[in-house]
């Protein structure tokens, strides 16, 4: 049976077991043994017993299923439906609890993606409509050990990782469906770079919090076009020639602004990054050459700005990313902006969902610009990329997340007619 058909399946399977579970959920506790299922943190703790044991022991085994189902009905090079699932496994073990090893983790995982994305079928832009679309097949995503200190303020990881695991990541981030979901969406289209969801490469991983509010973090990844293979399935673990390294470095500040809506004490809390990455590697320039380094600047934040009341994780949360890649002969985005912001329980009846809005704005570099125009196909400047969701958290488990985008310029010639695009993601934690 191919990957399609088994992601398609899976996803019923889990749907219907929800929707069975959700009209259960009304029945008390004594008449209804599905109860605790469905209250359960994950899709599987009711059915896998033995998976609590495993805990017990330090092995953690756990995973997720994620598709977006997308068309664009207006717009772009072409009309469709697409859809894209991907299913990730997570193992860790904890080593303290197995073998006595304090602090220490293992960590391996294993992502099975497959489907069509719709932004290349069919929309044609840059900032892609559904972020969780991957490399469309299985492949190795993380392998590593990793050895915390002092009350896990200090860790060390080493192995398999992917960069937008650890860097240019925020937690709201991840809320969405397209544009920001996991990470800032030009960061491949400027310089090496491997997201949380795809393949991994050979890296070390150092983080430090000398206070409560302040973090350090330091990357180094090994650079190779090895695992862009299909083919090699994330497992091509050899060093060549021709590869480069990938360094990010990251200063992270926690603050609590001042609740002027409520005065209360503890404030309305925030999370801010700025870094930077420099990369020693072979780089195409456009119009012809190479250049051996690549490098640029982030800042990513999150505030939260008015809360339901003291103490409450109900309220309104804004976001912001920037980038400046200052190389123009290699940056195809050199600037990028991103904004933002949800209300978490917007529906005073449903705490746990999150409605979500989004503004993705690149310009396009005049080196890239001139070389497209060479060969005929339109001058770029500029894309820019509305987002709208509703994430619904059905369960602590299931979420539905209807979805629209409308693409401004896409592929930045306006060339491509402006796109709609609607439809829904579904994400199931098992």
């Amino acid at each position: 049976m191919g990957s399609k058909n088994s992601n398609a399946i899976l996803a019923a399977v889990l749907v219907l077991f929800a929707v069975a579970g959700a009209q259960a959920a009304t029945v008390s506790p004594e008449q209804n043994p599905w109860r605790n299922w469905i209250e359960g943190d994950r899709a599987l703790d009711g059915v896998v017993p033995l998976r609590k044991a495993l805990e017990d022991h330090g092995v953690f085994l756990g995973g997720s299923f994620t598709t977006d189902l997308l068309g664009n009905p207006v717009g772009g090079r072409s009309q469709g439906f697409c859809y894209f699932g991907q299913v990730q496994v997570i193992l860790v073990a904890e080593l303290e609890k197995l073998a006595g090893w304090r602090g220490g983790y293992f960590v391996a995982s294993m992502i099975d993606s497959s489907g069509r994305d719709l932004s290349e079928a069919h929309v044609g832009n840059y900032f892609d409509v559904a972020q969780v679309a991957t490399l469309p097949t299985v492949v190795l995503g993380q392998l590593y050990f990793e050895q915390r200190w002092a009350d896990e303020r200090y860790s060390l990881k080493l192995g398999r990782m992917p960069m937008g695991q650890d860097f240019v990541a925020m937690d709201m981030f991840n809320l969405y469906m397209g544009g920001i979901d996991g990470h800032t969406p030009v960061m491949g289209y400027n310089t090496y770079w491997t997201s949380s969801a795809s393949r991994s490469t050979w890296a070390a991983v150092v983080k430090a919090e000398p206070h409560e509010d302040w973090t350090l973090l330091y990357g180094i990844y090994q650079a190779t076009r090895a695992n862009s293979v299909i083919a090699n399935h994330g497992m091509n673990m050899g060093f060549g020639p021709d590869d480069g390294i990938q360094m990010f470095g990251e200063v992270g500040w926690k603050n609590r602004a001042p609740d002027v809506w409520r005065g209360a004490a503890e404030g309305l809390t925030g999370n801010h990054k700025i870094g930077g990455y420099w990369s020693s590697w072979d780089y195409s320039t456009y119009g012809g050459g190479s250049t051996p380094y690549s490098h640029g600047f982030y800042w990513i934040g999150e505030q939260m700005v008015w809360r339901e009341r003291a103490g409450a994780d109900e309220g309104v949360t804004l976001w912001c990313s920037f980038v400046y890649a200052p190389q123009t002969e290699l940056a195809q985005f050199p600037f990028f902006c991103g904004a933002g912001g949800g209300w978490q329980g917007i529906i005073p009846s449903r705490p746990n969902d999150w409605a979500l809005f989004g503004s993705y704005y690149g310009t396009m570099s005049r080196r890239f610009a001139a070389a497209q125009e060479s060969e005929g196909l339109g001058d770029p400047t500029y894309e820019w990329v509305l987002e709208w969701d509703y994430r619904a958290q059905l369960t602590p488990w299931l979420y539905v997340m209807p979805s629209l985008q409308y693409v401004i310029r896409p592929g930045g010639t306006g060339n491509i007619p402006n796109s709609l695009v609607i439809g829904a993601e579904i994400g199931v934690t098992f």
